[in-house]
């Protein structure tokens, strides 16, 4: 245990420090480094992810806003990498990485001195999106050559002077989405630029592609220059297949090589002022959204009603017709009954046999109680011998109440 500590200590309290010179590097260009254990004169035979590295601005905890840092588990070694924007140019940046081995708590410390030379930024860029590759496979020099090759040979002859990587990043940091499965490739997006005008083959294959940009991801398409990106190893989704500048035929220019939104030559946000943004226009939504449904709905209550009125004329109901011209009537003599009981209610005369003329009805209350024991009320059936009891001015039939009912000759 005591053992551990000392060493513990010793590693924190002494780190070599040295300082780098790197080569010139180029604004609005891909610039990639590897950092590994030979930086700090470490070993490179020990176990794997025995070492950590830390990069930073000399004198600032972070690194600047244009660099990224990834480690790779399967190089064991970390890459800095990124595009130095053109305000740089003739400027120098230090950075501070430190190396921790996690077996001897040993700490190491060098300098990297990176100075920045001035460059036309490309006119023109292919955007492009590879999805059988990682990041860190296109930190790869020769796959990048095999990358430039197919543009310089095939599809942009004129750029074989100044092609250049312009921008790379990993997909999922530039929004997609993880893969389902572990071992599938996460994709990169891969920008090439250069000062050459597009060639006739790359707008024939931005028309051959446009009629994708309404769909996210389509790994699945194949386009008439599938072969060629196959036969150098790399699968691209063509949904993400841009070319931008001067000479694309596109209405917006391109804003910058490392994102929408960012001004050629600048490394800060450029919004668009109040009146160039677009306006909504109301009227027609509401139009095709309430009017539109409104008028065809009138249309139709408009047609069903004549349907329904047209055909209900042509129907002659004479028993309905009766009642309706005898109704006011009815009506008439029910209100003088309510203010005179004695006078009849329905005094109806009918020449025709279809309707018998009807007895007149005094009051209810001179009517005899039908809740007599010895009473029922009977309707006036034809068939029905017993007598109907009957008054002066009223007929009401009645009947004795029926025998209790047999079974068997038991009463019940």
């Amino acid at each position: 245990m005591w053992k551990i500590l000392i060493i513990s200590l010793f590693g924190i309290f002494f780190s070599a420090s040295g300082s780098l010179n790197l080569d010139p590097i180029f604004v609005s260009e891909l610039f990639s480094l590897r950092i590994d254990a030979t930086y700090f004169n470490w070993s490179t035979t020990l176990a794997p992810n025995q070492y950590v590295f830390r990069p930073s601005l000399e004198g600032y905890p972070d690194l600047p806003s244009w660099m990224r840092y990834m480690y790779s588990q399967e190089h064991r070694a970390g890459f800095l990498y990124g595009t130095p924007p053109d305000r740089l140019a003739g400027k120098e940046v230090r950075l501070e990485i430190v190396g921790l081995n996690k077996h001897t708590y040993e700490t190491r410390q060098i300098i990297l001195s990176l100075w920045m030379t001035g460059k036309i930024a490309a006119r023109n860029v292919v955007q492009m999106k590879i999805d059988n590759l990682d990041w860190v496979h296109l930190m790869d020099p020769g796959r990048i050559e095999n990358l430039k090759n197919i543009y310089q040979k095939d599809l942009w002859p004129e750029s074989s002077k100044d092609l250049h990587i312009v921008f790379m990043e990993a997909a999922t940091k530039m929004g997609a989405r993880l893969p389902v499965l572990p071992q599938l490739h996460e994709g990169v997006i891969v920008h090439l630029g250069s000062n050459a005008v597009f060639s006739e083959r790359l707008l024939e294959l931005q028309e051959e592609v446009k009629p994708l940009y309404k769909i996210s991801t389509c790994n699945y398409k194949r386009t008439s220059v599938q072969t060629i990106f196959e036969n150098g190893g790399f699968r691209l989704d063509w949904c993400a297949f841009r070319i931008v500048g001067d000479d694309s035929g596109a209405e917006d220019s391109m804003k910058n090589t490392q994102g929408i939104g960012l001004d050629r030559g600048q490394d800060r946000w450029l919004g668009i002022s109040r009146s160039d943004a677009p306006q909504r226009n109301y009227i027609d939504e509401f139009t095709f959204a309430v009017a539109i449904p409104g008028m065809i709905l009138a249309i139709l209550v408009a047609f069903l009603s004549c349907i329904l009125c047209f055909q209900h004329k042509t129907i002659d109901d004479p028993h309905s017709d009766y009642f309706f011209e005898t109704i006011f009537h009815l009506c008439k003599e029910f209100r003088e009954m309510k203010k005179n009981p004695t006078v009849p209610i329905v005094k109806l005369t009918q020449d025709s046999a279809n309707y018998p003329t009807t007895t007149l009805l005094k009051s209810l209350k001179d009517a005899p109680n039908l809740n007599a024991e010895n009473l029922s009320l009977h309707s006036q059936s034809p068939n029905h011998g017993q007598e109907a009891i009957t008054d002066s001015n009223v007929n009401v039939y009645m009947r004795p109440k029926p025998p209790p009912y047999k079974r068997n000759g038991v009463h019940i």
